[in-house]
């Protein structure tokens, strides 16, 4: 994380990502997280009905990858 906005986690370009915004929550065993570039048009979002942090950390490193992927800067 790099900085809030908003309540929303910055995540700035590095190398071939692009500026990242993504908001994360969970409620009763279930963790939601999305993520867009703003200024690419892509989003992502991902939910998983577990409650783990080790899954949660892999989920939105995968959502990350996957914007990355789908749209550098």
């Amino acid at each position: 994380m790099d900085s809030m906005g908003l309540g929303w986690v910055v995540v700035e370009p590095e190398g071939p990502r692009p500026l990242i915004l993504a908001k994360s929550g969970g409620l009763q065993g279930e963790f939601s997280y999305v993520a867009f570039a703003p200024s690419r048009g892509v989003g992502v979002f991902v939910s998983i009905n577990a409650f783990s942090v080790e899954g949660f950390d892999a989920m939105s490193k995968a959502a990350i990858e996957l914007i990355t992927e789908l749209a550098p800067r």
